[in-house]
């Protein structure tokens, strides 16, 4: 990621950017991770709840991004 956000960039890739950042950030396994469903429906923040074995919440990175892009 050598790209930064700038005020002149289009949204759609300030939202890019930003999902990228978010893909590396909130890879935190083994309680959080990154990853797609298998759909090609885009990549997912998957969070395991307090003593489950599989991830039980997924929320899709670019709807983060989003709402990230609107607050910056």
């Amino acid at each position: 990621m050598t790209e930064k956000l700038h005020p002149g960039m289009p949204i759609h890739q300030r939202i890019a950017l930003i999902a990228e950042a978010l893909a590396v950030v909130l890879n935190r396994g083994p309680l959080m991770e990154i990853g797609g469903t298998g759909n090609g429906d885009g990549q997912f923040v998957w969070v395991r709840g307090p003593g489950e074995k599989d991830m039980d919440t997924g929320i899709h990175v670019d709807e983060i991004a989003r709402e990230l892009e609107v607050l910056l």
